[in-house]
Order: C-alpha cells, then sequence, then structure tokens
C-alpha cells in the first residue's frame, strides 16, 4: 500500500555551456569538472549504494540541455579525466607531506575518495554520465525531466515568441536524443513563468511543468489545495508550486543544515595555501589558481576554522536526514485530514549542485534521507510522471507571473545592471531574420544554424545572474560581447558576396552546441 503523501524531491542540473579548446586550462570549464566530481558522480554512487541494499524511493533530475551538451562532448570529457588524475596525484602528494598527522589522515581520506571517483567513471559508468542517469531511471532511482534550451530567462522573451519556440524545439530534440524518449516535464529555466507560457509548452508535447509558491498560490482562480496538489491549466497541462519550508531547511545560509559548523567549508582550498611549484600547472589557469577540491576545514563560523572530520559530518548527515524526514511527516500528517481522501504532493526542488558543490555532504544527505524514508508509512518520495496528472481540484486554472529568484519576479535578471543585453538579443534576432529572407544556399542554411546557436547561447539567463551577482561578471559580460560579436560577423558573411576565411568554420568547433542541428 503507498504513502498518502508524496514526496517529489527535484534536482535541477543545470550549467552554463563553457567550452574553450583553444585553451589547455581555462579557469570557468573547472565549473564543470566540480559539479562532476563533487555533484554527479556522487549522486550516482549513492544511488547504485541504495539499489545494491534494496532502499525504495525515486529522485526527480532535470537535465538542461548544455549540460547534455557538455556530458557528450569528447575534449571535455578528456579534460575532466586528465582533472581527476591530477586531483588524485595531489591528495597523494599531500599523503605524503603530512604523514601520519591528522591532516595527513584527511588527506589519506581524500586520496580514497579520488580513487572511487576513478574507478566510478572509468569502470562503472564508462565516462558516460547520461547512460547511467538512464540506467537508473529504468531501475527506479531517477526520474528524467528537461530543462527550455540554453536556459534563457522565459519572462523576458514574450515578446519575442520566435525565440521561445526555437529553445523549446531544441529543448526536445537534445533530451531525446539522450534518452531515447520525448520528455513530458520540463524544469523551467529559473522557475520563471508568464501568463501564456503553457499554451506554448503543448505545443512541444510536454504534460506538465513547476511554479515558485506564488505562481501556484496567486492563481485565477487559487487553487483548492494550495501547492499540495497539481493544478491544471486552461491549456491541459499540470503544474505544482513550490513547498517553501523544506526549501529553506536545506537551501537557507543562516539557518539550513549546509551551514552547520561541523560541515566542510567550502571557501577555503589548499589552492591559496601552497606555492605554485607544488601545485603544479593544473591547478592554475594563467595567474589565477584554480580550486583543487582539498578543503581541510570546516565552516566552524570563525577565521580560525577548524581542521574537518569528515565522521562528524557523516553523523550528522544521518541526524539532519531523519529531522527532514520527520518535519516532511508532520506536514503531510496536518495536511492529509483535509485532502478529502486525495494524496497530498510536496515538491522539494533544487539546484543539483547545492548537493556535493556547495554542501560537500549533500549526496549522503540524499542516501540518509532516502534510508529514512523507506520506514514511513506516511510519506513516500515519487517520480514526478507517476503522479503530475493527477489533479485533485477539478477547476482549470491560469499560474501567475513568478519565478524562483530573489523577489520571486524577473529582477536578478532584468535590472539597471543587464538593461544592455536585451536589445542586443533583438538586433541579433532582427539580423537572423533578414539573412532568413535569402535565398537558401547549402552555406547559407549551415551558416543560419551557426547564427542559431550564437542567439541560443547569448540568451543563457547565467550571463544576467553573474553580472547581478557580480560573480564571474567579467566572463559573462566577454560572453555576451563575444556571442554578439560572432552574430555581426556571421551577418556581414551572409550578406555580402565575399567568400568565407575561416570565420564559419572556427565558430563552428568552438561554439559546437546542438552540432546536430
Amino acid at each position: 500500500m503507498s504513502a498518502p503523501g508524496k514526496v517529489l524531491f527535484l534536482l535541477h542540473a543545470h550549467l552554463p555551456f563553457v567550452r574553450h579548446p583553444e585553451h589547455s586550462r581555462f579557469f570557468e570549464e573547472n565549473w564543470f569538472f566540480e559539479a562532476l566530481s563533487e555533484t554527479y558522480i556522487p549522486l550516482v554512487q549513492s544511488l547504485r549504494r541504495l539499489l545494491e541494499k534494496g532502499v525504495p524511493g525515486t529522485l526527480n533530475l532535470s537535465v538542461s540541455p548544455p549540460l547534455i551538451e557538455m556530458l557528450s562532448d569528447s575534449h571535455l570529457i578528456e579534460k575532466f579525466s586528465k582533472h581527476l588524475y591530477y586531483q588524485k596525484e595531489l591528495a597523494e602528494k599531500e599523503v605524503q607531506r603530512f604523514s601520519e598527522s591528522a591532516e595527513g589522515k584527511l588527506a589519506q581520506f581524500y586520496a580514497e575518495r579520488l580513487r572511487a571517483l576513478i574507478d566510478t567513471w572509468e569502470n562503472r559508468i564508462k565516462k558516460d554520465l547520461l547512460g547511467e542517469f538512464l540506467a537508473l531511471e529504468k531501475l527506479g532511482k531517477l526520474n528524467l525531466l528537461t530543462c527550455v534550451g540554453t536556459h534563457p530567462y522565459l519572462p523576458a522573451y514574450q515578446s519575442d515568441f520566435a525565440s521561445i519556440h526555437r529553445q523549446l524545439a531544441i529543448t526536445v530534440k537534445c533530451f531525446e536524443r539522450a534518452f531515447n524518449r520525448k520528455p513530458k516535464g520540463v524544469w523551467l529555466p529559473e522557475c520563471g513563468y508568464f501568463p501564456g507560457l503553457d499554451e506554448l509548452l503543448v505545443d512541444y508535447g510536454f504534460r506538465y511543468f513547476f511554479l515558485e509558491t506564488h505562481g501556484s498560490l496567486l492563481a485565477t482562480p487559487p487553487p483548492k489545495y494550495g501547492v499540495f496538489s497539481p493544478m491544471q491549466t486552461k491549456s491541459g497541462l499540470f503544474c505544482l508550486g513550490r513547498e517553501q519550508k523544506s526549501s529553506r531547511e536545506v537551501w537557507s545560509r543562516e539557518t539550513g543544515y549546509p551551514g552547520h559548523p561541523e560541515y566542510r567549508e567550502f571557501f577555503k582550498d589548499i589552492a591559496n595555501e601552497r606555492e605554485r611549484s607544488y601545485l603544479g600547472e593544473y591547478f592554475y589557469s594563467g595567474e589565477t589558481p584554480i580550486h583543487t577540491g582539498l578543503k581541510y576545514w570546516c565552516i566552524t563560523g570563525n577565521e580560525n576554522k577548524a581542521l574537518y572530520k569528515p565522521w562528524n559530518a557523516n553523523r550528522l548527515v544521518s541526524n539532519h536526514a531523519r529531522t527532514f524526514i520527520a518535519e516532511r511527516e508532520g506536514t503531510f500528517l496536518d495536511l492529509i485530514p483535509r485532502m478529502e481522501g486525495n494524496p497530498a504532493t510536496m515538491l522539494c526542488p533544487y539546484d543539483a549542485e547545492l548537493f556535493g558543490h556547495w554542501w560537500f555532504e549533500g549526496p549522503l544527505f540524499l542516501e540518509s534521507m532516502l534510508e529514512e524514508a523507506a520506514g514511513s508509512s506516511i510519506l513516500e518520495f515519487v517520480g514526478a510522471d507517476s503522479v503530475m496528472e493527477n489533479a485533485a481540484d477539478s477547476e482549470l486554472h491560469s499560474p501567475a507571473f513568478s519565478s524562483w529568484g530573489e523577489g520571486g519576479f524577473g529582477s536578478v535578471w532584468i535590472n539597471s545592471e543587464t538593461d544592455f543585453y536585451y536589445p542586443m538579443g533583438k538586433k541579433m534576432q532582427l539580423m537572423f531574420e533578414a539573412l532568413s529572407k535569402k535565398r537558401q544556399t547549402p552555406f547559407l542554411k549551415r551558416l543560419l544554424k551557426q547564427f542559431e546557436r550564437e542567439i541560443m547561447l547569448f540568451q543563457s539567463s547565467d550571463w544576467a545572474f553573474m553580472i547581478h551577482n557580480h560573480s564571474a561578471e567579467g566572463y559573462a559580460r566577454k560572453r555576451l560581447e563575444e556571442h554578439y560579436s560572432n552574430a555581426c560577423a556571421l551577418f556581414e558573411l551572409g550578406m555580402s558576396k565575399t567568400r568565407d576565411n575561416g570565420v564559419l568554420a572556427s565558430l563552428e568547433k568552438k561554439n559546437n552546441i546542438f552540432h546536430w542541428m
């Protein structure tokens, strides 16, 4: 007998498309390497252990098209494989440096961890993480969803349906190529929704999507069961709003579990403690040190950090997992009598990189969470495909404009710091439309495909987010300028009668996202 409370625990896996074959080492490519070694591989390790122990429960994973493309790129995969070995060699070097001291035991912990990562990566999954995701879906541990295109903040394009259609079309094709089926569910980038977007999603075969809390609660008419049951839109799609309390418990910097002083400190890495000659060139990009992943300190809340103790952190993880399940059970026990015999459904969405990258112990938390839930008669962790088309409320609803960004609407991506961005994008679209009206020679068709890639990469919400947060702002601005400049060069080439001097081939090689278009 299934439990009356259904938990949709959703991990949104996305990274901006960063690929620089022109450099042997590029600082921002490390974002991808960190996500693989700290989040995605540890996640599949945890799910495999749960399978071996026969622990039930399904997690939902939305995999964005840029991430799919990077996980399919041989250039990035080989760079990552080298990265793992350099990490292992450095950890073994640290073991020798500290010998039998407390730091040496921690270095040994990292060396063993990296050997296990390499074994999983090379032997277990054969460097094919997408294939492993699909295998775990077939085994019932994952429910795979998608995300829109290059992760544009869709409400910014309400007057540019051509861009939205382009992004949605590539979404479906990319997912189908990776997982051999069409996606049913979609995570909207930044959880950004505007009224009428569901009508566009229907055209591409989607059956459900997700909302920020107020996008659901402020719907017209308001949903009878709030965010605790899927509601159906007038277009026939189903949607569900985020439950806030569970998010705060895990996500909040001030009160969430990851901020506990015994967990590993993210910001303090030996890259800033060792000499360049000791670290080796792999952990430098130009003059900038790259995080090694070897972090010896716990949070502790002050400048004089205490030594990190994984065994203490692992004990704490179990306690926090137990608390998380108990809190969810309490919510469901309060809800179920008011659901009039209908199941109560709770959406708990997070950025996947929170678990492992930002919160080092996060994958073990997920593992412990599912183990704790296995003994519950009140709740179960389920795949979205199994519950999202079962609305307890018979009315049809129009969700409200919303996002999960700071403030709940669009100010993170549309503000005085980013107001230069959208007119540039509009110019790119106008140039594309002008070229599209010309006689379609094979060369022009090829050029237009690359033009679309440049437009879509330009539209990624990541760049505006970085600018607003002043995090990798310089790189974000450079990427925007680069894609705009590339579009201008392609436009000039397409409109002229001169022969290509290698511009198109160069861009196809570098910005090769969706090379199969």
